[in-house]
């Protein structure tokens, strides 16, 4: 159950809630969420606080579960902000305005872009106009795959 090749990864809301909530709920494919906890447990899965924020909002279940293993979740850290504050700087069309102060989506690129990890995140690319998550990595540094690519990569069977 453990990650290939000392990869790491930053999970996005709308992975997290395309594998609970939509593809991969828990009482259907409990290996998918056994091998998710282990990467969780083990540090080379990280969720933002943000995430959890978000969760809470549209799959407290997932949230809860997730909330269990309290050393993934990696918080509101200085640097962390400054580095998402970088990012909307430079992309401000990446949350809308009202919500920027809510939204996930510049604490995740961050946090991956300062600890070298890989986004995982069900978002397509946007445009100039509405950029998305993987436009943003795309652009910033960190590397952005699907879910399945996640379980791909690390040869999970489910």
């Amino acid at each position: 159950m453990t990650l290939v090749g000392g990869r790491g990864y930053c999970l996005d809301t709308s992975a997290l809630i395309a594998a609970w909530d939509e593809r991969y709920p828990i009482d259907h494919f409990p290996r998918l969420w056994d091998h998710m906890e282990a990467a969780l447990e083990s540090g080379t899965a990280v969720v933002h606080e943000s995430v959890i924020d978000e969760l809470l909002k549209r799959s407290k279940d997932l949230a809860k579960w997730i909330k269990r293993i309290p050393d993934a979740i990696v918080p509101f850290e200085r640097e962390i902000q400054i580095k998402s504050r970088q990012i909307l700087s430079r992309h401000p069309r990446l949350v809308m305005i009202h919500k920027s102060a809510f939204a996930a989506d510049p604490f995740v690129i961050a946090t991956a872009s300062l600890r070298g990890l890989t986004v995982v995140s069900e978002e397509g690319f946007g445009s100039a106009s509405k950029p998305k998550i993987p436009d943003v990595c795309k652009a910033e540094g960190p590397k952005c795959i699907r879910l399945l690519d996640l379980i791909r990569e690390n040869r999970w069977v489910i």
